[in-house]
């Protein structure tokens, strides 16, 4: 038996022998703790399941006396797993990055905060899981990417490039290494299955306007860092840790995996921390079972020869800065390019940017990245989704028809039943158009 909360401990290694001979409680009383981070300062920023909160331990006595809250989370949903994780913090202390769980499709609501002062109140439910970005200076939150089962690990690298893991709906793989942009749709929705099997749901960019994976993971992929040029994955249910090698194709990336660090059934490597000196933390979990067993570990992975690649700083998501005023004109250097499509049309939404777009005048693709920036709207263009499915592009309809099926706009029912009717049997369009009406019916 367990104590009641969950503890932060502190690890001290008093006679550098290498091994922690001194442990403090930093802090204790949470539940569901899922993430934390020191931004290097004395502070410590700690996702649980419900909120975010930043700790300080003002008299540097060991032990957190001081707690703001940052993010709060309103749900019914209760599993400790799949609400806000995944904390990552910009080297110059402006953002702080996290993510959210598909929440079991239920309903919520997420708060920032300036001190004791609400900012931005953001509602969803059944839309997947999610990434958000908070301002550390002034509390204002945004919903920055969608489309994910649980992105329990996400990281930045010194470009400004984020990067993400995102495990599996119910263990079908695989996981997934993913480049993250600013309105990208990484296509799954919590709403049409767990099983991700839905015509509606996409996991490689299979529908149009999703975007696709760089490749799979080791199952139960936790935490993803950047050392040196590579990234490093940990995979808690193949009790290893992955290197990737990155390679740029087109608007994404491949990757090479090479297995640097493998355990046997009693090795399940979660979280990672860079120290200054190449080497790295990280947890283990020790033992599959989910309930408390006090076998938990940290170790400390040390560089043969001293060659260990140092921490670089953390830009902040390069994409995220706004491009100034968008114009129509520059969407066709970017065609071919759906992670720049899905960041150009998500600045298009964005509070203040009043850009418009002749329908007539736009590519398939930009088409096609346009309706799926209708996430990001809360009022939906009706008279839009009524010319794409009224269209030749086949690719534009699909795209369309997900807006009407993810809205439950019932009015576009008997359109989609013409659709229906004449498209091949065989094709996407069929699959995605049957499932949309049997979730208009419901």
């Amino acid at each position: 038996e367990g104590p009641k909360n969950d503890r932060i401990l502190a690890f001290s290694d008093k006679d550098n022998d290498g091994k922690a001979d001194k442990v403090d409680i930093y802090h204790e009383g949470e539940t569901h703790t899922m993430s934390i981070k020191s931004n290097g300062k004395g502070s410590t920023y700690v996702a649980t399941r419900a909120e975010i909160f930043r700790l300080d331990d003002n008299d540097n006595d060991g032990i957190a006396d001081s707690k703001e809250n940052l993010i709060t989370l309103k749900t019914p949903g209760k599993y400790p797993h799949n609400g806000l994780c995944g904390l990552v913090l910009t080297s110059d202390h402006s953002r702080l990055y996290f993510g959210l769980g598909e929440n079991l499709g239920k309903d919520y609501e997420i708060i920032s905060y300036s001190g004791q002062k609400e900012v931005t109140i953001l509602k969803g439910g059944g839309e997947g899981g999610n990434i958000y970005s908070y301002s550390l200076s002034d509390g204002s939150l945004s919903k920055i990417a969608t489309g994910f089962w649980n992105p329990f690990g996400i990281c930045l690298t010194k470009e400004g490039e984020m990067f993400a893991v995102d495990n599996d709906p119910d263990q079908k793989p695989p996981n997934r290494l993913l480049k993250i942009v600013p309105g990208g749709d990484y296509g799954y929705q919590f709403r049409y299955g767990r099983p991700g099997t839905n015509p509606l749901q996409a996991w490689d960019g299979e529908l149009p306007g999703t975007l696709p994976m760089i490749c799979g993971t080791g199952e139960a992929a936790c935490s993803v860092i950047p050392y040196g040029e590579h990234l490093w994955v940990s995979s808690w249910a193949l009790g290893q840790i992955e290197e990737y090698k990155l390679t740029k194709k087109g608007s994404n990336y491949s990757a090479t995996m090479k297995t640097i660090v493998k355990g046997d059934a009693s090795f399940r490597p979660v979280d990672f921390a860079h120290a200054e000196d190449g080497s790295v933390f990280f947890t283990d979990w020790v033992n599959a079972s989910y309930q408390l067993h006090g076998q938990g570990k940290v170790w400390k992975l040390i560089p043969l020869n001293g060659k260990g690649k140092k921490p670089e700083k953390h830009k902040a998501m390069v994409d995220e800065i706004s491009p100034g005023k968008q114009e129509a004109k520059s969407l066709k250097q970017i065609n071919s390019n759906r992670f720049e499509l899905a960041s150009f049309f998500w600045h298009s939404k964005r509070p203040g940017n009043k850009t418009k777009f002749l329908w007539e005048a736009l590519s398939e693709n930009s088409r096609i990245a346009l309706l799926t920036a209708a996430k990001w709207d809360e009022r939906k263009d009706q008279e839009q989704i009524l010319k794409a499915i009224n269209g030749p592009s086949k690719k534009v309809q699909v795209a369309a028809i997900r807006i009407i099926a993810d809205e439950n706009m019932k009015q576009f029912q008997e359109p989609l039943e013409k659709i229906l009717g004449s498209a091949d049997p065989n094709s996407q369009l069929f699959k995605v158009t049957e499932s949309a009406i049997k979730e208009l019916k419901k």
